[in-house]
């Protein structure tokens, strides 16, 4: 997963010669998959010509998170992602309710505990005072 706010035309040439170079140096035989994730299209401006085949495959998905907002469907996880993106000013509010959430329809304590830290991870970097 690479998470990419910053324009940035070279990024898809670092990013796949990231991917074959890691191919290269294991031997795993397992597929792979990479998911992008941007706040918005126009931040995903990278060079994109030569890997077309690439990114048209099921390999690589690109999530805009400005998008996810109109869709439907909600999770904890989609929920947790948009956080990202959240104002600073209702993201406290909006963390505690997916926290709560969380603690109602993940019975496991360990992936309860998980989503929670990626929340605050999400906050301390969204709201570092």
């Amino acid at each position: 997963m690479e998470v990419q706010f910053q324009p940035d035309k070279k990024f898809y040439s670092r990013l796949f010669t990231e991917i074959f170079n890691y191919l290269n140096q294991t031997e795993l035989t397992n597929t792979w998959r990479s998911v992008i994730i941007f706040p918005n299209r126009s931040i995903d401006n990278g060079d994109t010509e030569r890997y077309a085949e690439l990114l048209n495959s099921t390999r690589v998905s690109r999530v805009y998170l400005d998008e996810l907002s109109s869709t439907e469907t909600s999770s904890i996880g989609i929920d947790t992602v948009k956080l990202i993106i959240e104002p600073e000013s209702t993201a406290t509010t909006k963390a505690i309710q997916i926290v709560n959430s969380a603690r109602k329809e993940i019975r496991d304590a360990a992936q309860q505990r998980e989503i929670i830290e990626l929340i605050e991870t999400i906050l301390i970097y969204k709201l570092p005072r």
